[in-house]
């Protein structure tokens, strides 16, 4: 499976501003498996908008990493 541009930005977010990802999952009732770097399903569109608004995050700004990152 292919990495998602969207799930590696969260991981690093978390990794960065070094928030606990148990705390995340408990909070927001995303499945740890999808937020951890083993992750093996992509986040779905109500999951990624449910993380945005909980961290506070605009969508647009994970959209602005993937195109630095990953050169689209």
């Amino acid at each position: 499976m292919e990495k998602s541009r969207d799930t590696e930005f969260f991981i690093k977010y978390f990794d960065e501003n070094e928030i606990k990802i148990k705390w995340i999952s408990e909070k927001t009732g995303i499945d740890i498996a999808k937020i951890s770097e083993e992750y093996r399903q992509e986040l779905t569109a109500s999951e990624f908008l449910e993380l945005c608004a909980f961290l506070q995050i605009e969508p647009e700004l994970v959209l602005e990493y993937s195109k630095k990152h990953f050169n689209e």
